[in-house]
């Protein structure tokens, strides 16, 4: 079962589009973000899953668009030389008018080794021609995990 209330683990407001300064309470990033983040399992007899849900204000996707694209993506050291890491992507999903501003993206973490470092992409759809982007405002990142098994914490920290 998965715990009631998701943990926060960032809050803000970031504005993704192609027209900067429509909402002017936002940080303009252009049309794309890369949160990173650490998830620590905490209970390791817990299954090894967790949901990441992205909270959004004003996502307007045209119809026969396929939406923003959300992928996860994991850091692990490379075995064969320190010095670098390898990139897994874990989940893909995307966000349209359809979600209601709340896209929920489970992930699967079963081979990895806590702490398991992974980054959180938000692009803007780029299929619709320029000048016509969806300007929406990302507002919040959540993680919710079976009885807390993972839990999150902002950036990449050991």
């Amino acid at each position: 079962m998965l715990s009631v209330q998701p943990e926060l683990v960032w809050e803000g407001r970031i504005h993704l589009g192609d027209e900067p300064g429509v909402y002017g309470d936002a940080a303009y990033s252009g049309i794309a973000l890369e949160f990173t983040l650490t998830l620590r399992k905490i209970d390791p007899t817990g299954p090894d899953t967790t949901t990441l849900i992205l909270r959004t204000q004003d996502v307007q996707t045209f119809a026969g668009y396929p939406g923003h694209l959300i992928t996860v993506t994991a850091y692990q050291p490379d075995p064969q030389d320190p010095t670098r890491a390898i990139e897994t992507p874990l989940a893909t999903a995307t966000l349209s008018s359809a979600d209601n501003n709340r896209k929920e993206v489970p992930i699967n973490l079963a081979g990895l080794t806590s702490p398991v470092f992974v980054s959180v992409r938000v692009r803007v759809d780029t299929t619709v021609p320029p000048g016509l982007y969806d300007d929406f405002v990302v507002t919040r990142l959540l993680n919710k995990s079976a009885t807390f098994t993972f839990v999150a914490s902002f950036g990449f920290s050991a």
